[in-house]
């Protein structure tokens, strides 16, 4: 586990399956800047660590990598806390006890392959129990079952067991994906147990994916994995692709079509989309960069919107200095949401007439199959 950043990182084996050549297309096309988000969800990472650690962090501190703590990301790195300890409780355990952001080799997807999952713990049972956490700030939503990330990672974890005579079929293990601000109908935890036997057909296939990317036959291959990619702009598999996708969007269709050929449209319009969406958002960074060191950019030009204004101390200290003036610049105060109020000590009697959860806005989504294997293995 040589270096800071593993040339095979587990976060990019989905992409890595999808597309064998992003590996090395990304080593030459690295990410030039670091976005706002991905800073704030390096700071929260951190202040989870932090508490995990059994150390005390405080709104207004400043991670390592110089940005605040928000309120937001320390109640987001609480719901992971939370969790680990109430699933430690029985045991006996608190979260320390568990590795924290400790590196895992991972030689069964390849020799050079190797990660750093956000939290792990055996659990003391009569079979060996793995309960592996990876905690993402971000949005988008990502499911926890057959996610390609955690393969891996459970795949190094395991590995070591196995290595010792232990059968994976004799090993469980839970994954768990926290999302604090991802809302979808699955909850902001989600879940998938399994026995380590049941993935050995994934982690041939993230096998394969890896030794492809480091070997002389990897190729380009377009899909939803694209728009994460830093070499998209350079891609021109997905350069081909997306012009592609501008004729199809311009074809005459016929208004009488059938459901199944509506529904077949509707998914490969949205496939089409996505790479466009993965095209542009790579040009854009491209461009941006050339910008500002001076490029033309014929037609466009650099443009930089108001931001938003920000304290540049403490919210804690910049209230004591309104005090001192006599001026009271807090916020005044809100509820708890329903879940902090019960762990606040609100009745959960009192619950049903003050809370619902009204059902989300009816949309497609698209049926990959997964849900049947979920239910039916």
């Amino acid at each position: 586990m040589s270096g800071e950043h593993s040339i095979l990182p587990p976060s990019s084996s989905a992409r890595r399956v999808q597309c064998s050549a992003s590996t090395t297309m990304e080593a030459r096309y690295p990410e030039t800047e670091e976005s706002p988000e991905s800073r704030d969800g390096t700071a929260a990472h951190w202040a989870l660590a932090e508490m995990l650690h059994g150390r005390v962090v405080a709104e207004g501190q400043i991670a390592p990598n110089g940005i605040y703590l928000t309120t937001e990301m320390l109640e987001a790195a609480d719901v992971m806390y939370d969790d680990i300890a109430l699933e430690l409780k029985p045991y006996g355990l608190v979260p320390s006890q568990g590795q924290i952001e400790v590196p895992v080799a991972i030689p069964r997807i390849h020799a050079q392959s190797w990660g750093t999952p956000d939290y792990r713990i055996w659990l003391p049972k009569a079979r060996p129990t793995l309960l592996a956490y990876d905690f993402k700030f971000g949005f988008r939503g990502v499911d926890a079952f057959e996610n390609w990330q955690m393969v891996e990672y459970v795949a190094g974890l395991t590995g070591g067991v196995m290595a010792r005579g232990v059968s994976d079929e004799d090993i469980d293990v839970t994954v768990k994906i926290v999302q604090p601000r991802s809302f979808h109908g699955g909850g902001t935890i989600k879940v998938w147990s399994f026995v380590a036997s049941e993935i050995r057909g994934l982690i041939n296939i993230a096998n394969h994916a890896a030794h492809k990317a480091l070997g002389p036959f990897a190729t380009t291959e377009v899909g939803e994995e694209c728009r994460d990619c830093s070499a998209r702009f350079a891609c021109p598999t997905l350069h081909q692709a997306s012009l592609t996708a501008c004729d199809m969007a311009g074809a005459a269709q016929p208004f009488d079509l059938p459901p199944e050929a509506m529904a077949l449209e509707y998914r490969t319009l949205n496939r089409y989309r996505a790479l466009l969406d993965a095209r542009a958002s790579g040009l854009e960074q491209q461009l941006l960069a050339l910008g500002k060191r001076g490029a033309a950019l014929n037609g466009l030009r650099i443009e930089h919107g108001a931001g938003r204004e920000r304290w540049t101390i403490p919210e804690a200290q910049v209230i004591e200095i309104g005090k001192a003036l006599g001026v009271d610049i807090a916020k005044p105060p809100a509820a708890l949401t329903p879940k902090q109020a019960l762990k606040a000590g609100l009745p959960e009697i009192v619950l049903p007439g003050l809370v619902n959860t009204p059902r989300g806005e009816a949309k497609l989504v698209f049926d990959d199959g997964s849900l049947a294997r979920r239910v039916f293995g």
